[in-house]
């Protein structure tokens, strides 16, 4: 009994078969392109960026000795460690165009306190990581030096809301502006700045003493 012969069309079909399947492994095994370096420095300048800002740099020089002082807004929670991070982040960024012999690097967690007291804490980059013993190296000489710190692990529920910022800040702003040996200075801001926001003086007041305590704590 003979067997019947398979139409043409099965055997274009197994052919097809034969040939895609070897092709497919190929395609699945073939070494994917890379991401080209710039991009990928671009990404993690991106990362950094949504990480810290620099938002002031100040370079101090004295007696022949160059420091640089540098305001940084660090954003989210971090912890100290990631503070630690971003320090060494920070350094390995800026000794490539600054030539200093210690740096001071001030941690906030917003700009609108920049000026006062930081609330996060300082790292110190300088030999023996005191500020101090900058003159015991050249400018550059960055191999010589390590890092001190001096940072705070914030308990992030106390900080403050962004209008609670805007409010103290106005209210700051206005007090620098008192004759300081005025006894009356703080109760007469406070009165002012609850005047334009609308506020009760007591609101004012404990707006005052939540930075405060931000700030030492």
């Amino acid at each position: 009994m003979k067997k019947k012969r398979k139409s043409n069309r099965v055997y274009r079909l197994r052919r097809l078969a034969v040939f895609l399947v070897p092709l497919g492994c190929a395609f699945w095994f073939w070494p994917q392109e890379s991401v080209p370096t710039t991009q990928l420095k671009a990404e993690q300048a991106s990362i950094s960026e949504e990480i810290y800002t620099i938002e002031e740099r100040t370079q101090i020089e004295q007696d022949g000795v160059i420091r640089y002082e540098y305001d940084i807004v660090v954003h989210g929670n971090p912890s100290t460690d990631e503070f630690q991070s971003v320090s060494h982040d920070v350094i390995d960024d800026v000794k490539q165009s600054d030539q200093f012999q210690a740096a001071l690097l001030r941690f906030y967690d917003d700009a609108a306190y920049i000026g006062t007291e930081p609330p996060l804490g300082e790292a110190v980059f300088a030999p023996e990581g005191d500020y101090g013993l900058a003159d015991w190296v050249e400018p550059g000489q960055t191999d010589d030096m390590m890092f001190g710190w001096q940072l705070r692990e914030k308990e992030w529920t106390t900080k403050l809301t962004d209008t609670e910022i805007q409010i103290w800040r106005s209210w700051q702003d206005q007090y620098t502006k008192q004759n300081p040996d005025d006894p009356d200075a703080k109760a007469k801001v406070t009165r002012i700045i609850a005047t334009e926001y609308e506020l009760d003086p007591k609101v004012v007041q404990q707006i005052v003493l939540k930075q405060h305590v931000w700030a030492a704590l």
